[in-house]
């Protein structure tokens, strides 16, 4: 229930931060009465260090309790706009906080029998009022000091917090997005693979379809995640693979170089099949009709690393310039930069001296 009201947080703080002040207060008084020349007169060391003290300590602690929710009130209630009514409530309270410690100590330790009537009533004396003024003054305003300092990096922390939420917002919207604008281009592709079958084998075409339909099913199965396991990712182009082997018969040749351990890696939904269908689309030519494609997959430390090489027709335009170009490759830089940031290289280059076109994807473990 205190919760609700008084941030228990902050009261630390402000306990500390009052405790130093108390310590501080006490140290001068010691070192005085050693000297021998204290301005408090002739205490001894029980009346230095009594009951008087603690109870102090408990007024000022409850009381800034007070101030701290009533601060909060007045910020919620009348904002920015009305810093000069804040001003003039915390200079009221500031001047109002000598009397009330000073009025509770001395009722509370005259009632437990620790100071007697004239003792108790020098602590509401205006003199004595007078004599610590401006050290009640400066001590409040360094505790509402505190307070402020303390809600405001809580605003601007939640302020942050709701930022770091609305971007993951955008970015899981723009996967979405991205992952809605590449299934259609799959289909489309896969769909004109099974039409150029069509004339060629019919009972194969309507094979191919069945086997397009447990593909796109699977696909469909992961439409929600952004990231799955390798093993899985694998297990999906091994499908297409068998599906475009079919129309490219013994002319494409496949192989795979799996590094053990890497199969329960995260990686990007959808992310194998593109690059390998990319690699087909650009590979085959006048001058290659026979097709070897190598994909391989390793990791260090930090990353994951994959490569799709293929002997097929060099590249003739620049990267960037297939960027524009491809849907597939545009949405998966587009999906890797959302996922990862900088921290991600992808690539798609000619090799001159293998005679071979390698695509390159480095992005960072995520387990």
């Amino acid at each position: 229930m205190l919760k609700k009201y008084i941030d228990i947080k902050l009261l630390k703080y402000l306990a500390v931060f009052y405790t130093i002040v108390v310590l501080l207060v006490q140290f001068k008084k010691s070192y005085w009465k050693v000297k021998g020349t204290s301005s408090y007169g002739p205490l001894s060391w029980g009346q230095l260090f009594n009951y008087g003290v603690f109870i102090d300590w408990i007024v000022v602690i409850v009381f800034m309790a007070f101030i701290s929710l009533l601060t909060k009130l007045m910020f919620e209630k009348w904002g920015a706009k009305g810093w000069k009514k804040i001003v003039w409530v915390h200079l009221f309270f500031s001047f109002f906080i000598g009397y009330v410690i000073f009025f509770v100590t001395a009722v509370i330790t005259f009632l437990i029998g620790k100071a007697s009537f004239t003792e108790a009533s020098s602590y509401i004396s205006f003199n004595h009022f007078v004599a610590v003024v401006e050290v009640n003054f400066l001590i409040y305003f360094a505790m509402i000091g505190i307070i402020n300092v303390y809600y405001y990096i809580k605003k601007v922390r939640n302020i942050e917090i709701q930022k770091a939420q609305i971007e993951t917002h955008l970015a899981t919207a723009k996967l979405n997005m991205l992952k809605a604008q590449l299934h259609p281009h799959f289909i489309f592709n896969t769909l004109n693979s099974i039409s150029a079958l069509i004339e060629i084998d019919k009972e194969k075409s309507q094979n191919l379809i069945a086997d397009f339909g447990d593909l796109f099913r699977d696909i469909l199965d992961f439409k929600d995640e952004n990231l799955i396991q390798l093993q899985k990712e694998l297990a999906l182009l091994d499908k297409y693979i068998a599906i475009i082997s079919v129309r490219f018969s013994d002319h494409l040749f496949i192989e795979k170089n799996i590094e053990p351990g890497v199969e329960n890696e995260l990686v990007p939904h959808m992310l194998l099949q593109p690059m390998v269908e990319n690699a087909l689309k650009h590979g085959y030519g006048y001058d290659t009709t026979e097709l070897n494609v190598n994909l391989k997959i390793y990791k260090d430390n930090k990353y994951l690393f994959i490569e799709i090489r293929n002997n097929g027709e060099a590249l003739i335009q620049p990267f960037e310039e297939l960027l524009q170009k491809g849907t597939g490759l545009k949405n998966t830089q587009d999906r890797l930069k959302t996922l990862y940031g900088n921290d991600v290289e992808f690539t798609v280059e000619n090799n001159k001296s293998k005679d071979e076109v390698v695509t390159f994807i480095k992005i960072p473990l995520q387990r």
